[in-house]
């Protein structure tokens, strides 16, 4: 490629710093053909290579904690996500956000029959919701997965609300100081603007917002 002499150094790197974020826009919309080649937990794979994947959007239950039922959800999603990715080839959507805190990759993964996997577990019950901005775009479709497994009591919702690990999140609406649990229906009449992520129940307390009337607590649990 020839530039012409008018072209200073600096508009020459200018032009392939705008080239390359062209191109890593496209590889990033795109689907990836991986192989899973080992299953971690509920919602993370190995991939071929060595290279770790975590499904964005979802949050399975961890296997190691020091209350037994949390254990047994975590080894349930485990099982549910062997069964659908172990030793496959899958398609990985990346986010806008690629990697995580510890170097993770982060993507939607599709089975080659289409089957979203994300969605599915969080409809089997074996996840929760977790929004981690700006991984955020299929949010309305994981919120509506997740609130239709807790209406059949699956997975972890069957212990709701007694169940310790669906305790570690909520989410408060500014106008009115409340707080709900990420899947409360209250919250589809609430615009996004208007609300904002709390880690736990006592973080959602000491910022001045009080529990929602369906929102028991009953269970506490630190994590």
């Amino acid at each position: 490629m020839r530039f012409s002499k008018n072209f200073k150094p600096p508009q020459i790197l200018l032009f392939f710093f705008i080239s390359f974020l062209i191109a890593s826009q496209s590889w990033c919309a795109e689907k990836q053909s991986v192989l899973v080649t080992e299953v971690l937990t509920g919602d993370t794979v190995r991939l071929e290579g060595g290279k770790t994947l975590k499904y964005i959007g979802i949050q399975a239950p961890p296997l190691q904690n020091i209350i037994v039922l949390v254990r047994q959800y975590g080894a349930s999603a485990l099982q549910f996500n062997k069964q659908m990715v172990q030793g496959k080839k899958v398609l990985v959507e990346w986010g806008s956000q690629i990697r995580d805190d510890h170097k993770n990759l982060l993507g939607y993964v599709y089975l080659p029959d289409g089957k979203f996997v994300n969605e599915e577990i969080l409809k089997a019950g074996h996840a929760k919701l977790k929004i981690t901005p700006p991984n955020i775009r299929y949010l309305d479709q994981f919120r509506k997965a997740e609130l239709g497994a807790r209406r059949k009591k699956l997975g972890v919702w069957k212990e709701e609300p007694t169940n310790p690990y669906l305790k570690s999140e909520y989410v408060g609406e500014k106008n009115t100081k409340i707080y709900y649990f990420p899947n409360s229906p209250e919250l589809d009449r609430i615009p996004k603007a208007n609300l904002v992520t709390f880690r736990s129940r006592v973080e959602a307390k000491a910022a001045g917002y009080r529990s929602c009337s369906s929102c028991s607590e009953s269970v506490e649990a630190n994590y």
